[in-house]
């Protein structure tokens, strides 16, 4: 059977497909095609997702790091110290978040953590690694740098930082924190660099205006323009706007310890400074910064020094300036000016070196250091170099002519100082002393009511005690009248007072000591009272010469030879030191036997202004000690000479009896010396002719009508309160005539009226000693001459006569050392041969 087409195997009409006519491939095609679509879908919506969300978390970063940004600046705008802590904290969490690396911020906490170390003293370490931090050159970052270079004392280079800072903005626009503390370093910087540019301060204060029409709530900017305005001397403007600062920081300490030094530095309001600085040193939970506390301690420095408390106030001061930083000129200054008001020079080189000082300023602060060490010609030395035009020269040249004694010299620089620096309680002390000098008895008596006031309102002013004592002193009231009494009476109150509460109270002492001189013959404890006085105020102030001129001179009219020559020969060639130290030299030399040329010590005293007369009187007495013909007529001229002009010359005239009897003229002599007594018959003077005439006729060996005359002469010299050195000689004439007459007990009397009057004198002891011994009072010889020992041991006649006191006891090896220890004392002398036969007789 034949098959035809439609007899294959298989279905009728269906065919297995086969390319692209497959229809189960399109399917699956079809299927691929849809999920390729859909995932394709997916993915677009994905990553708009995505994209979507990385445009909002840009966006809520952004948000955040200006949030942060914002908060810290509100935190910063407060200035206290925990106000800027948590500035930093704000930052730094930004930082550990959001804005790991956004150069604003750590722009912002680098200028923060620097403000804080340039303005509070805090966080240096922090503050560099902050700034060291930033990368690239963004708006802020110079200007980081400069506030530690300003921080570090390094001005120069804070200035160039801030102006490259401000030309590094370029198209990036500043954020407050760089806005602010642009205009905060440039204040600071006028302040330090530019104090005494008007110009430059009021380009800065301009800009802190600026600034605080910005931010008017921020405390930094407002304090830097209260400064300037203190600086530029516009006081009432710079308490006003700090006044402003605390009611907008009630919290902030340190605007009440800039209250407290502004005061301090304006030395008013006194005792609310003191007050205030306590309570923030003291007050438990006070939180300042090591600056603000610094200023603190500085104020009530100032205070402690104002009122006379000057151990207290150098001991602040030192705590304070370790705190002051190196760019506070004006505290640095006020703490330098304090030391020395408090009397105290020696912290001065070391503090100016350390601050930032134009030149002459430096050397104005080291004269004034001078001054206060008291050498007076030295200070004004320096001060002669410094510009004349500074009121501070002007100031100090006041003081210190004043406190020489050049009185009329110092009135113009007082009139100076008064209208350049007003106010200033020393230059009232200094008018008022000068107006004593150089007034009359009127203005006398209103500058002594002025320095009563002075050192009751201001009981600590400088040379307000002394210059109140002096003011009595020199009031016109006779001494001895009960108006005099009274003045000496106030004076010595005055001076105690001045030697207790002054840092150098040479002068005061040296007044104290003088009128104890008033009381000598007076009051038996005149000279014991007086010489230590004397010592003190030399001690008190070595470079002014006039001290210890003043204390040699003493030693001499108290009969104290050796110390007083050694003092004389110490200050005869200083400056200032007047004639009768060389005239003292001569007079001691010549007593002392020496072989010398008196002329050149004579033509220096001439030139110092030694009378003429009180020269040829020396000159005639060394003519006459030396006994030759020749020089006794010459003396003899000379001293008739004098007479020619006094004829109540009481030392001439004694001096020419004398001459009288060198030539053994006694009549003459004696006549010479009746005439001296009718010349000053009822002027209390006739002493020192009675002990004239009493070696005149003891000489001649009437010794009935000597020792009588002596006794008187004594007795005489006493009342007109003779030197020391006259009552020793005149008592000892008096006793040996009275021994020679045979009556120790008159002797004895008047050896014993001797030590009352001269107790404190080896001298006078010794001579008591000599005249028990001789009076056959071994036991009380004994005594006298140990108490004369005890006052000088180098007196050799005390120890002569303790050795033969010690001998008429038997106690010949105790006799044998005083013996030898006088011989120790003369050898080489005349005298030792003649004390050798002592230990002969041994």
């Amino acid at each position: 059977m034949q098959r035809g087409r439609g007899d294959r195997p298989g279905f009728s009409g269906l065919r297995v497909a086969s390319g692209s006519g497959d229809l189960i491939e399109d399917i699956h095609r079809q299927q691929r095609r849809r999920t390729l679509k859909r995932a394709a879908q997916l993915i677009a919506l994905a990553v708009a997702l995505l994209l979507i969300g990385v445009a909002v978390k840009m966006f809520f970063d952004r948000r955040a790091r200006a949030d942060a940004l914002e908060v810290a600046y509100t935190h910063f705008v407060k200035g206290t110290p925990s106000e800027t802590d948590k500035a930093i904290k704000a930052l730094q969490d930004s930082l550990d978040g959001a804005a790991a690396d956004d150069p604003r911020t750590l722009v912002a906490r680098a200028l923060v953590l620097a403000h804080r170390r340039a303005e509070l003293g805090e966080g240096d370490e922090a503050a560099r690694e902050a700034v060291a931090a930033i990368s690239g050159n963004p708006p802020g970052a110079a200007l980081a740098r400069g506030l530690l270079e300003f921080a570090s004392g390094e001005l120069d280079a804070a200035a160039a930082s801030l102006a490259a800072d401000t030309a590094a903005d370029g198209e990036h626009e500043p954020t407050p924190f760089v806005v602010s503390e642009r205009a905060w370093l440039a204040g600071m910087l006028a302040v330090a660099r530019e104090p005494d540019d008007p110009a430059a301060l009021e380009a800065a204060a301009s800009g802190l205006r600026a600034q605080l029409d910005r931010a008017p709530a921020q405390v930094a900017p407002r304090r830097v323009l209260a400064l300037i305005h203190l600086v530029g001397g516009k006081t009432e403007l710079a308490l006003s706007e700090l006044q402003a600062a605390r009611e907008q920081g009630r919290t902030h300490m340190g605007l009440a310890a800039d209250e407290a030094l502004y005061n301090a530095y304006l030395r008013q309001a006194l005792s609310g400074v003191a007050s205030v600085s306590e309570q923030l040193l003291e007050t438990p939970g006070v939180s300042m910064s090591p600056h603000d506390r610094a200023h603190a301690r500085l104020a009530r420095a100032v205070v402690h020094v104002h009122s006379g408390e000057a151990a207290e106030g150098l001991a602040m001061l030192d705590l304070a300036w370790e705190g002051l930083p190196a760019w506070d000129r004006l505290s640095r200054r006020l703490a330098i000016q304090s030391a020395l008001e408090a009397g105290d020079a020696s912290r001065i080189d070391a503090w100016v070196d350390a601050t930032t000082l134009p030149q002459a300023e430096g050397d104005i602060y080291r004269a004034w250091a001078v001054l206060v060490g008291g050498d007076v010609m030295e200070a004004l030395r320096r001060l002669a170099a410094l510009p004349q035009s500074d009121p501070w020269v002007g100031y100090l040249q006041a003081l210190a002519l004043v406190e020489q004694g050049r009185f009329a010299e110092a009135t113009a620089w007082i009139d100076r100082t008064e209208k350049l620096l007003p106010g200033r309680m020393e230059i009232e002390v200094a008018r008022a002393r000068v107006e004593l000098r150089e007034g009359d008895a009127g203005q006398k008596k209103v500058a002594l009511r002025k320095l009563e006031a002075l050192a009751r309102e201001e009981a600590r002013a400088p040379r307000a005690w002394t210059g109140l004592g002096e003011a009595y002193l020199l009031q016109d009231a006779a001494p001895g009248t009960p108006e005099g009494v009274a003045n000496v009476a106030a004076a010595r109150k005055a001076l105690r007072r001045a030697v207790e509460r002054e840092p150098h109270p040479a002068e005061a002492t040296l007044l104290l000591a003088q009128l104890w001189d008033g009381q000598r013959g007076r009051d038996p404890k005149a000279e014991l009272e007086g010489l230590p006085l004397y010592e003190q105020a030399a001690a008190a102030n070595p470079n002014l010469p006039r001290y210890r001129e003043a204390l040699a001179l003493y030693l001499f009219e108290i009969g104290f030879s050796r110390r007083a020559r050694t003092e004389m020969e110490a200050v005869l060639d200083e400056p200032g030191v007047g004639h009768a130290v060389p005239l003292g030299l001569v007079q001691l030399r010549a007593e002392a036997g020496e072989a010398f040329d008196p002329e050149p010590l004579l033509a220096k005293a001439l030139e110092r202004g030694a009378p003429p007369a009180e020269v040829a009187r020396l000159r005639a007495r060394i003519d006459l000690d030396s006994g030759k013909k020749g020089r006794v007529a010459k003396a003899q001229a000379a001293l008739l000479g004098l007479l020619a002009q006094d004829p109540k010359d009481v030392e001439a005239r004694v001096l020419y009896a004398r001459s009288l009897l060198e030539q053994f003229d006694r009549k003459a002599a004696e006549s010479a010396i009746r005439k001296g007594l009718a010349a000053v018959d009822g002027q209390n003077q006739d002493g020192r002719f009675l002990w004239a005439w009493a070696e005149l006729e003891s000489r001649a060996g009437k010794r009935r009508l000597a020792a009588p005359r002596a006794r008187r002469a004594w007795l005489a010299m006493q009342a007109e309160h003779r030197p020391p050195t006259e009552l020793l000689e005149v008592a000892d004439l008096a006793m040996r005539l009275w021994l020679r007459l045979g009556k120790e007990r008159t002797a004895l009397v008047i050896s014993k009226q001797l030590t009352d009057r001269l107790g404190y004198h080896t001298k006078a002891w010794m001579l008591r000693a000599r005249t028990e011994l001789g009076a056959g009072e071994a036991a009380a010889a004994r005594e006298s001459a140990q108490k004369a020992i005890e006052l000088d041991d180098a007196n050799h006649r005390a120890h002569e006569i303790l050795g033969h006191s010690l001998l008429r006891y038997g106690l010949k090896d105790r006799a044998r050392r005083e013996y030898e220890r006088a011989i120790e004392l003369v050898k080489g002398t005349p005298l030792e041969p003649e004390y050798r036969q002592n230990l002969k007789r041994l």
